[in-house]
């Protein structure tokens, strides 16, 4: 206390944080919504998961970046249908050899995964196995919603890999499939309120002791309806179902308190 009988200013912030705490925990035993969800970002150097999260993130496209070492992460805030403020962590991991042996360390506390491909790079599509492998090896695996994201979409005249096939790679792995361009930022934005959104859906039926989530949302934007690739996305995003059997084990998501 001060010289008058009050609380100094360090108590008052000490408490202020307790209460916050307090709160935080009093909002996981009532199941309310936790405000935030870690999700990290996989898939070979080149592909653009970087130039993703620099363009979602509001700093624009560069072609002169780096290879990331090791990993960042940025806040995304995306905007929710109902109205409800809901905070993605998403983690950018390094895609280079010699640092595939760190990518574990950074699935603790993981609501979602993001698999990127080059859709200009067939050999980037076929290690997509190589990186789902990755997250099986994890113990929390089977609380991990998987998400397939094909970048560089305004390449789309030296497509490698097509649409259909892309699809239905992510049908097999009861993912949904996004595609995206770094360079123009389409896709992206939407990309994120749909991962944002399936989290929370999935995390409502968990809470309820549902099966796993079959919700759509419509992926992609459709310019001017030229665009038969991004409605042929939107469709197939509209009718899977995802058919994992639940686990009795809580969902991934984190606490505004929670220390990754």
């Amino acid at each position: 206390m001060d010289k008058n009988g009050g609380e100094s200013s360090n108590q008052q912030h000490l408490s202020q944080r307790k209460t916050r705490f307090l709160r935080g925990k009093k909002t996981a035993a009532s199941h309310q919504l936790p405000l935030k969800a870690k999700v990290v970002m996989l898939g070979n150097m080149g592909v653009g998961k970087t130039s993703i999260l620099l363009r979602h993130d509001g700093q624009g496209f560069t072609s002169k970046l780096s290879s990331t070492q090791g990993a960042f992460f940025i806040c995304s805030r995306p905007k929710i249908n109902d109205g409800r403020e809901f905070e993605l962590q998403v983690w950018d991991t390094a895609g280079q050899e010699r640092f595939r042996s760190m990518v574990p360390l950074y699935l603790r506390n993981t609501a979602a995964a993001l698999v990127v491909f080059d859709i200009t790079d067939r050999q980037s599509f076929r290690e997509l196995g190589f990186w789902i492998k990755v997250l099986e090896h994890n113990s929390e695996y089977s609380n991990i919603l998987l998400f397939i994201i094909g970048n560089k979409s305004d390449l789309n005249g030296e497509r490698k890999v097509s649409v259909q096939e892309a699809i239905k790679f992510a049908e097999e792995q009861n993912a949904k499939y996004f595609e995206t361009s770094a360079l123009n930022g389409r896709g992206i934005e939407t990309a994120m309120q749909g991962i944002a959104e399936s989290i929370l859906i999935e995390s409502e039926n968990r809470s309820s002791s549902s099966n796993y989530f079959g919700s759509s949302f419509n992926l992609l934007p459709s310019e001017n309806g030229e665009d038969n690739e991004e409605e042929e996305i939107n469709k197939n995003n509209k009718i899977i179902k995802q058919q994992k059997k639940q686990k009795n084990s809580s969902f991934n998501l984190i606490s505004c308190c929670s220390i990754l």
